[in-house]
């Protein structure tokens, strides 16, 4: 939300739905804007299922791969057999409901990013010595149901280099990962379009999928990553497609459909907004057709409902 604060921030007043303090704006509160919030998860995660769907749409090829690499079994991270002890005799699963023990589960989950960016590092480089380079579209964290995350790297694999650069860094992944703390890590590719790819990862934003949670489930873990989804900056900067320009829009929106005018003339207001070059909140942070008039030099639209004579100024 955009709107000038003042001194005070959650000055006794809290979102209702995830408790913490919200920041205070001239003309009130702003809304929470924190992914883990459930009134705001189902936003925050839309917003990542069109960055992934905009970004990998403008990739250049037709042909991509999605890898898995996992957690490691049971053997290192053992299951909190308490947790589902209800279920009596049973083979552990994530599906029904179990999980790995808390200690091992947190500890695990804390250093995975900083493990996988070492990891991924070290295959880049290997393969990089044998002439070819990995072209890496996107990386996702996912959290599966017992509790403990794995990485979905998507590879371009269109052009003969760039599958034979794909086939090279599956094989040195799935050889060098056991060494900095992960599991299974898939070795066959199966090719797939750009737009299957988004849809394969965004499934689980919504539903879940296989034993993972849904996006909206898992980022309110606290052992989440924050950067849970990077797209490569070559296809942002070919798209603009970011999370703050997605969030930029909806504010255009709302200016649009409070100021009854058309998008690009919302998009004037909002900038000179993040500009701080205009401050919406001396309008209850509700910009009005009024506002609309001062900022862009025309006549406000009408009111609805409102007497013709009254909205012409007699």
């Amino acid at each position: 939300m955009v709107g000038k604060r003042s001194a005070s921030f959650g000055r006794g007043v809290r979102c209702p739905e995830c408790g913490r303090g919200l920041p205070e704006l001239a003309s009130g509160y702003a809304r929470c804007r924190r992914r883990a919030c459930p009134s705001y998860s189902h936003l925050w995660a839309g917003d990542q299922r069109r960055k992934l769907f905009e970004n990998l749409s403008a990739y250049d090829g037709d042909l991509v791969v999605v890898l898995a690499v996992t957690a490691p079994g049971a053997d290192e991270l053992p299951w909190d057999v308490e947790h589902c002890a209800v279920l009596g005799a049973h083979h552990h699963s994530g599906k029904l409901g179990c999980r790995v023990a808390r200690r091992h589960a947190r500890a695990w989950n804390e250093t995975a990013s900083a493990r996988w960016r070492t990891l991924h590092r070290r295959a880049y480089q290997e393969v990089r010595r044998g002439g070819v380079r990995p072209t890496m579209l996107v990386r996702a964290f996912e959290r599966q149901h017992r509790g403990v995350l794995h990485v979905h790297p998507v590879l371009a694999f269109t052009r003969p280099d760039e599958r034979h650069a794909a086939h090279l860094y599956a094989a040195v992944l799935a050889k060098l990962a056991p060494r900095y703390g992960f599991g299974f890590t898939e070795r066959r590719l199966r090719p797939i379009s750009r737009r299957g790819a988004a849809a394969y990862l965004s499934a689980y934003f919504v539903t879940g999928k296989r034993g993972k949670e849904t996006l909206q489930e898992s980022v309110r873990s606290p052992d989440m990553r924050r950067s849970i989804i990077h797209v490569s900056t070559t296809l942002t900067q070919r798209t603009g497609v970011t999370m703050r320009e997605l969030r930029f829009r909806r504010f255009v929106f709302h200016i649009a459909r409070r100021c009854l005018c058309d998008l690009e003339e919302a998009r004037t207001i909002a900038l000179l907004a993040q500009s701080d070059a205009l401050d919406l909140s001396v309008d209850a942070f509700s910009p009005s057709p009024r506002l609309l008039a001062s900022v862009l030099g025309r006549e406000p639209p009408p009111r609805v409902g409102a007497p013709v004579s009254a909205a012409a100024g007699g």
